[in-house]
């Protein structure tokens, strides 16, 4: 009996480190960090393989969204008109709830079995197929709770697990913030219980600038991008000179890709601006106070505002923004510190609006059809 016992319990340990099901009840903090998905750790093809419960119209959708992760990255996908029994992704659908099983072995492959509201809802395809190949939910970073609150007496026990905060997530994450870009950053009714109305799973603490941001978001972001390359082909350019200004090489160690405003092969350059942007590309602040108002201005301009000391921080605030007409103008700020995150966008008046003290730089990209429309921005160098 006791033979027995063992000989189960032996097994199910090994269960449990070569798979993790996205809807069990407990995550294993462990496995984010300490094992790495078989699927493309030598940066080799990714085979993929689609049950016959999938529809035609439901492939097209998977197939799309994995071209555009291809065109990317260094990522390839392989599609296999046989059943997959190694590494690989096994696409299935089904009629009751969206499940993913993340291999970790080298001899069984991923499966994601998800309903049709999933295969239709182009969020959740995204989220379920960034989950598959190693991205981890946003909302689960630790460093989350500058930019949204998480209400857990509104979450549905099974979906927990994609709010809880993951202490051990892979290495590569450690050098990306918290981007409400990311297609890993679920919808605010994401698992949330039912009610009339529907209470929200999460709210943001810059409403409503990221609300509409994470509402309009409808692709990979930059930083998605970088972090799939980093988690499988990080090595695929090794003996190319690092990227600057948090670009990275996509699909060709020729060029880097580079977050606007930076530029060139390598990330060094930046955009021409137009004549009209006036004021210096760059401006250096210091511990005084300073403003700068922004106006007559059509065009998408840029600038960056620097601190004198590399170890101070921008205090950077909007003292006033009128937009004359909706939709002739949007600012986006880059106030962290890993530039290839999305900033926050705000696109209608707004008065005294301040920004945490995050970084040694802000990028403030200001577009404008309306000159017309005007900016007043204050920015300081501190200390903490």
């Amino acid at each position: 009996m006791n033979k027995l016992f063992s000989n189960f319990f032996l097994a199910l340990l090994y269960f449990i480190q070569n798979t993790i099901e996205v809807t069990s009840s407990k995550s294993t903090k462990a496995s984010s960090k300490d094992m790495q998905l078989q699927l493309n750790v030598d940066c080799s093809k990714i085979k993929y393989y689609f049950d016959k419960t999938v529809f035609e119209g439901y492939r097209k959708y998977v197939e799309k969204t994995l071209g555009i992760i291809q065109n990317k990255t260094f990522l390839k996908f392989e599609k296999e008109e046989k059943l997959i029994y190694g590494v690989g992704i096994i696409f299935y659908s089904n009629d009751k709830e969206d499940k993913v099983e993340l291999s970790y072995g080298n001899k069984k492959p991923t499966k994601v079995n998800l309903t049709d509201s999933a295969y239709v809802n182009r969020d959740l395809l995204r989220f379920y197929i960034g989950y598959a190949l190693g991205l981890i939910p946003e909302i689960t970073r630790r460093d989350r709770d500058f930019a949204v609150k998480v209400f857990d007496d509104k979450i549905l026990p099974s979906y927990k697990k994609y709010y809880d905060k993951n202490e051990s997530y892979p290495d590569i994450y450690y050098s990306t913030d918290f981007d409400v870009s990311s297609a890993m950053v679920a919808k605010f009714y994401f698992g949330s219980k039912p009610g009339v109305p529907k209470p929200p799973a999460y709210a943001t603490k810059f409403s409503p600038h990221y609300d509409l941001q994470i509402r309009d978001s409808e692709k990979f972001s930059f930083n998605d991008y970088k972090r799939l390359n980093s988690l499988y082909c990080k090595d695929q350019c090794k003996n190319k000179q690092e990227c600057a200004n948090y670009g990275y090489y996509g699909n060709s160690c020729d060029k880097c890709r580079c977050v606007f405003p930076f530029a060139g092969n390598d990330c060094k350059s930046l955009y021409r601006r137009p004549e009209e942007c006036s004021k210096n590309i760059t401006t250096i602040a210091n511990s005084r106070k300073k403003l700068w108002k922004l106006k007559n201005v059509s065009k998408k301009c840029y600038y960056i505002i620097k601190s004198s000391d590399s170890s101070k921080k921008i205090k950077f605030s909007i003292k006033r923004l009128v937009v004359k007409k909706p939709g002739s103008c949007e600012i986006l700020i880059k106030y962290r510190k890993d530039k290839g995150a999305e900033g926050i966008s705000i696109r209608k008046d707004v008065k005294d609006f301040s920004l945490p003290a995050l970084s040694n730089s802000v990028i403030v990209t200001y577009f404008s059809s309306d000159s017309n429309n005007e900016l007043v921005i204050g920015y300081q160098e501190v200390s903490k």
